[in-house]
């Protein structure tokens, strides 16, 4: 039985949950300003700098799979409490590292540890709510995934201009450390039974199976990956493309980044009136159909020989549009129908949309080239999925009741 005290609906609850999993967005979206400065700083190249994000991606999306049997064996908070002390002391790590070989250590040590919020959050959200309550704390968890890479970039802007770009993962040690605190005296164990042997082998290797013999499980994890792609091609790319090819400062692109907060809470707002009406299946159908006309505009125009800064941020706010439309839908329908499991499924879940955003992330660093023409490439590929995960997947499943 829960604490009467605890109910992840009230706001301070959902506060908490939305900030564990905000910690990877953050993690990625604060330093973006500072990333070609970085590669000065450090005597590096701009590839490397773009790994320190790659390598932050690829630790979360391995991490998670190991995170979701832990949570189910020993449950949500002493998993949490380890997660955010990793979190933690990485965070400070970085902030003092001399070299760029360092920063990638740490930086995949910092992703083990906001790994751990992630998967977590999802797991409570499932512990505790159920139907509608389950859709309405998803929408604000899906609010903080998909509004914080807009939001963060403009506050790393401006740290990076007053104090110099390591006080980003200064901020980012001091969000940690307060988690935790919240954490030790707010939050209760939430599951109901945990485990023995979640963490077995065949045990494990059995969960996840039976995840992806659902077809439904699958066409949500493929489109939610799509997605991420998409956000992490951008993340990757635009730094370059809008400060180094068109002129923009730090604190410029920090402030350009505030346009996507626009399309997010269009679609956010479009979505809370017409989801009731319209259901989950015709949500993500709309979503993924958004989502691919965005990811062909954003190849369109390099194409076409033509970069402006319209071209690179109208593209990505009518694909946060889309992405407000769909994804808290998406969330939900993912994780339907597997209350023992629920840490396993959020883990894979989210290993999926990571490990798209692994191979988008590394493309655009790795492709030499235009890089606004690489980036809108892999943004269109990873549309194109999203949209064919819902039309040659979802629509071939009955819908879910």
């Amino acid at each position: 039985m829960l604490p009467a005290s605890f109910q992840a609906t009230r706001p301070g609850s959902i506060a908490l949950l939305t900030f564990m999993v905000a910690l990877n967005q953050m993690s990625m979206g604060l330093y973006l300003p500072s990333m070609p400065t970085m590669a000065g700083a450090l005597g590096t190249t701009v590839g490397q700098v773009q790994l320190t994000l790659t390598v932050f991606i690829a630790g979360f999306a391995v991490s998670q799979l190991v995170w979701g049997p832990v949570t189910d064996r020993f449950g949500r908070r002493p998993a949490l409490l380890v997660g955010l002390a990793c979190f933690t002391v990485a965070s400070i790590a970085c902030a003092f590292a001399a070299t760029v070989e360092q920063l990638i250590a740490y930086r995949f040590f910092q992703a083990l540890g906001a790994c751990a919020g992630q998967v977590v959050s999802r797991s409570i959200v499932r512990d505790t709510t159920e139907g509608a309550e389950s859709a309405k704390v998803m929408s604000y968890i899906a609010l903080a995934m998909s509004l914080s890479p807009a939001v963060t970039p403009s506050i790393g802007g401006q740290l990076h201009a007053f104090f110099g770009w390591r006080s980003n993962f200064v901020l980012l040690a001091v969000i940690g450390l307060t988690l935790a605190a919240i954490t030790v005296a707010r939050l209760p164990e939430t599951t109901r039974r945990k485990v023995p042997d979640a963490l077995h082998l065949v045990p494990m290797l059995r969960n996840y199976g039976s995840l992806l013999r659902d077809r439904r499980y699958v066409g949500y994890i493929l489109m939610i990956g799509g997605m991420f792609g998409c956000l992490m091609a951008y993340q990757t790319g635009s730094p370059f493309v809008l400060m180094t090819e068109l002129g923009w400062s730090p604190q410029a692109y920090g402030l350009l980044i505030l346009f996507n907060v626009f399309g997010f809470l269009a679609g956010s707002l479009t979505a809370a009136r017409i989801a009731p009406r319209y259901g989950i299946p015709r949500m993500v159908r709309l979503s993924s159909i958004v989502v691919l006309v965005s990811g062909l505009l954003l190849l369109a125009f390099p194409l076409a020989g033509h970069l402006s800064t319209a071209a690179v941020i109208a593209p990505m706010m009518l694909f946060l549009f889309g992405m407000g439309i769909g994804i808290p839908s998406a969330m939900a329908g993912t994780l339907q129908g597997f209350p023992y499991i629920a840490g396993s499924a959020s883990a894979l879940m989210g290993f999926s949309q990571m490990g798209v955003g692994v191979l988008t992330s590394l493309a655009v660093s790795r492709i030499d080239g235009d890089h606004h023409l690489v980036m809108g490439a892999v943004f269109a590929a990873s549309g194109l999925m999203c949209f064919l995960s819902q039309a040659l997947i979802l629509r071939r499943v009955p819908a879910a009741r």
